[in-house]
């Protein structure tokens, strides 16, 4: 076991990074690290020849086929992960075990009791071990994080999360490994959904309840494209999300109503509402049947432009030669995988399911749905193409 990275880096002027796997999301961040100061491309890898070597090519850095080649090598002092979900875990867990910090693109894996495992690795190792959720650093949302931190609408009674996720069917066959249990271990809410899952659990708490429906409706695939379920909260509060690759935009919505007014986020915008007197108050006090509590809007003031994945980057970078806080550190992250499993789980018993979730129970579930999977993709080539959205 190698020493301490904080250690080992701290003083350093440059971390170099290799990247293991280099589809469309890879190879974004082989472009993105060339934008973060204090960082360089120094290898990449995949298990796919051609793609290796093109992508070596076009960063002008050697390839590997294996991600144990690459540790290997001695020429990475990090490491992020962007290979299809279910080969984070065993990457993760022997790039840790070098001693090397990873980066792992979201879902952090596609099983709660694997993300629990790369944890715990990650604490024996003393190895930092981070996940790509670039939205936590948008200015909205530390906004909304720093308004219900300080109560701004004091203790919350409902939620809900809207998440108009559309892709087309081109976009699943582009692929051989999406939309598979197998190649995915789920649909909507293991790809597309996470990061706003992710903040809605940052800003409304964790469920300790739920009862979840899936559905595979518009697209030829043979996980979920539409899931949907009603919440519980410890406090008695309740909550509904729906998250849905069928539905277009506009709509992307996450609102919290509270005691003391409404927090409501919607298409990039966000919005405060304060109640004046508070709800329980006036339900217990207000003297006549018609009465009502005011209603006003907090103006707020917001700057910055959503900074992306070098957000993450340049944080763990900053981590490992500085010692700054490691924002997307990966306990902190895989809340929204642990509610995406609960309601798999829920769907599939057809019951309320209690948070957390029976670890067992879930991974037997996945286990039976890819042994008796007799989903058969078109026969069509893989497409390694960067969604336009996270170009640097």
């Amino acid at each position: 076991m190698r020493n301490n990275p904080l250690g080992k880096l701290a003083g350093r002027r440059l971390v170099r990074f290799g990247v293991i796997g280099v589809g469309g999301m890879g190879k974004g961040h082989c472009a993105t690290l060339g934008t973060v100061r204090q960082a360089r491309l120094a290898a990449v890898c995949d298990t796919d020849p051609g793609a290796a070597a093109q992508a070596a090519r076009q960063f002008g850095v050697p390839s590997f086929p294996t991600h144990r080649r690459l540790i290997e090598s001695g020429l990475c002092d990090a490491v992020t992960i962007a290979t299809p979900h279910p080969a984070h875990g065993p990457i993760a867990i022997d790039c840790l075990e070098a001693g090397l910090p990873v980066l792992v693109e979201k879902p952090m894996a596609e099983r709660i009791s694997m993300a629990e495992k790369m944890v715990r690795v990650a604490r024996k190792s003393r190895t930092p071990l981070a996940v790509m959720f670039q939205r936590r650093f948008e200015p909205v949302f530390a906004k909304a994080l720093q308004l219900t931190a300080a109560g701004a609408i004091g203790e919350v009674y409902r939620t809900c999360l809207i998440s108009p996720e559309f892709r087309t069917q081109s976009y699943y066959d582009s692929g051989s490994w999406r939309a598979t249990w197998a190649g995915e271990g789920g649909g909507v809410m293991m790809n597309q959904a996470p990061h706003v899952m992710d903040l809605f659990i940052q800003l409304g708490g964790m469920p300790c309840a739920v009862y979840g429906r899936t559905e595979t409706r518009m697209h030829r695939i043979e996980v979920e494209d539409l899931a949907e379920a009603l919440l519980r909260y410890p406090n008695g509060g309740t909550g509904y999300l729906a998250c849905s690759t069928n539905e277009f935009g506009p709509g992307q919505m996450i609102e919290l109503f509270g005691d003391r007014g409404k927090l409501v986020y919607r298409d990039g915008a966000l919005r405060l509402f304060r109640f004046k007197p508070a709800i329980r108050t006036c339900i217990t006090r207000a003297r006549g049947p018609w009465e009502k509590p005011s209603l006003h809007e907090v103006p707020l003031k917001i700057d910055g432009q959503a900074p992306g994945q070098a957000a993450v980057l340049r944080n763990l970078v900053r981590h490992l030669l500085r010692g700054e806080p490691l924002v997307t550190e990966a306990q902190t992250a895989w809340a929204s995988l642990e509610l995406a499993n609960a309601i798999t789980l829920s769907a599939h018993e057809d019951r309320w399911v209690t948070l957390p979730i029976r670890r067992a129970a879930y991974d037997r579930l996945l286990a039976e749905r890819r042994r008796t999977s007799s989903f058969v993709k078109p026969g069509r080539r893989d497409q390694r193409v960067t969604d336009p959205r996270l170009a640097p």
